[in-house]
């Protein structure tokens, strides 16, 4: 009786063990199955479209015609559209002749949304003459006084509006950290740049003969994102 008491407790213990020893087993072993993903997106930078128009409503390149105020004889060159490269359009050919001071010369084009985002006017800036350290210099022509020609210089302005935002009005130096100035798809806005040779009652202002005056070039900044 005695030995069969001990016999069931050592089955039991083996029993015990053995139970052990398979969740031993079970632990041991696992698999871990991980799936790992990543996308990217590259949009087409080229759906990003603001480009030059002659049109008020239609993507038009025609020539702009200046519109010479005053009466003093003032005459202007036409300036051409160059919308070949969507990164960087261009309207060249501004330049107006002067006699004397009280005339202006004004272009007015315009800047259409013609791709798939809204886009948003972040800076207009006003680069420097090349090679030069401002947006204008005046030099004077052979036979007219250096000195003349400074004080006329002052006289002679260029200036750009923007749409109808008080902000971007008769803009002379460059104006950064435009706000909320967007431009929908498919939109136009316009645009008038202005060369004026302002009078002075002291007639303070008049060179004793030709001299030429050159600009930096204006950029209008667009963004997609405000």
């Amino acid at each position: 009786m005695e030995k069969d008491r001990s016999s069931k407790i050592i089955a039991i213990i083996a029993l015990v063990i053995g139970v052990i020893g398979l969740s031993i087993g079970f632990a041991a072993f696992s698999s871990t199955l991980t799936i790992s993903q990543s996308a990217e997106v590259n949009p087409d930078a080229s759906r990003f479209k603001v480009l030059f128009s002659s049109s008020e409503d239609t993507l038009q390149t025609s020539e702009v015609e200046g519109k010479v105020s005053g009466v003093n004889q003032a005459t202007a060159q036409s300036a051409s559209i160059n919308n070949d490269s969507a990164s960087s359009p261009s309207i060249t050919g501004l330049k107006a002749t002067f006699k004397d001071p009280g005339d202006s010369v004004t272009y007015t084009f315009y800047v259409t949304n013609q791709g798939d985002y809204k886009a948003y006017l972040k800076t207009i800036t006003f680069d420097n003459v090349t090679d030069g350290s401002s947006n204008k210099e005046c030099s004077a022509k052979e036979g007219t006084t250096e000195a003349l020609v400074k004080k006329a210089c002052d006289s002679i302005e260029l200036s750009i509006s923007v749409g109808e935002n008080n902000d971007l009005q008769n803009l002379t130096t460059t104006k950064s950290d435009i706000k909320s100035h967007a431009l929908d798809k498919k939109a136009f806005e316009k645009v008038v740049v202005k060369i004026e040779y302002k009078a002075d009652e002291s007639n303070d202002n008049l060179a004793d003969g030709d001299f030429d005056v050159k600009f930096g070039d204006i950029k209008l900044t667009y963004s997609s994102a405000d």
